[in-house]
């Protein structure tokens, strides 16, 4: 009875232990907020110094003729984001402009037809009077009236800043066990989000996979390509076992002749008692 007591007691333990192991991963979870895509997005509408935009001298000069200060306080920041691309966020370029543009397209989707032309015809001069400093002189960003499909634009928008966050944590998951659990736990809450989402779309309107699709890694379409998990167990035992092999082959040539000359003498001394014993 007293074993018995012993391991329900080791039992429940072992359980809390779990638990506590469990809660702390989820605790721990990665915090999107600290992730680029969350990061630069959050930047896109701060103020703007104006004197700071001096060097665009296409837009400084067309500035003073616009009229509508919501306009220029648009177009002052659409300026700034491009730059903070050129300056700040060059590593991923092509995904920073997509931002870019969707925030545009956000600040100006309650304008009408007419003013949403005009407003465009100006964005498109800050557009191309931002360039790298090549010899060619190219633009940073190009203007897209639709980044995304408008009727989907904030869930792909979502799966996008999904799919950059995978790619750069996954570097990671090679550190420890932690990392990796953590990537999984991040992947699989982030499927069962944006499947929610999408099916909650699809029940009032048509739509298929195809409809929320950044690339070909980068999908609906394709949800096991898209949400990909990383075994952890194999990866590591994977890594032991080449880490095992890695240190044998790493013997010195003064330890390899250490070994040659202790064999050696072994052989002479095993002579020795060999001739002894006759």
């Amino acid at each position: 009875m007293y074993y018995d007591v012993i391991k329900i007691i080791a039992y429940i333990s072992e359980e809390n232990f779990v638990y506590k192991k469990t809660l702390k991963l989820i605790i721990k979870e990665i915090d999107e907020n600290k992730q680029t895509p969350y990061e630069f997005y959050s930047r896109l509408d701060g103020t703007v110094d104006p004197s700071k935009l001096k060097d665009l001298v296409g837009y400084s000069a067309y500035r003073s003729v616009i009229e509508k200060q919501e306009n220029i306080n648009i177009l002052d920041k659409l300026a700034r984001n491009i730059k903070l691309i050129k300056y700040e966020y060059s590593g991923n370029h092509k995904k920073r402009c997509r931002d870019v543009n969707h925030w545009y397209n956000e600040q100006i989707k309650t304008y009408s037809v007419k003013n949403r032309a005009s407003t465009l015809s100006d964005a498109t001069m800050v557009f191309n009077d931002v360039k790298w400093n090549t010899g060619n002189k190219e633009r940073v960003c190009v203007i897209k009236e639709k980044s995304y499909p408008s009727e989907n634009a904030k869930l792909i928008k979502e799966l996008d800043d999904y799919c950059e966050i995978r790619d750069n944590i996954r570097c990671n998951i090679f550190k420890n066990d932690d990392e990796c659990l953590k990537y999984n736990e991040y992947i699989n809450k982030k499927k069962q989000d944006i499947r929610i989402k999408m099916q909650d779309i699809c029940r009032s309107t048509d739509c298929t996979g195809n409809d929320y699709t950044v690339d070909a890694n980068c999908s609906l379409n394709n949800i096991d390509l898209t949400f990909r998990e990383i075994n952890c167990k194999g990866l590591y035992k994977k890594e032991e076992s080449q880490e095992t092999v890695h240190i044998i082959k790493e013997r010195s040539p003064l330890e390899i002749g250490f070994f040659i000359i202790v064999s050696f003498i072994l052989f002479y001394l095993f002579i020795l008692f060999l001739e002894k014993v006759k």
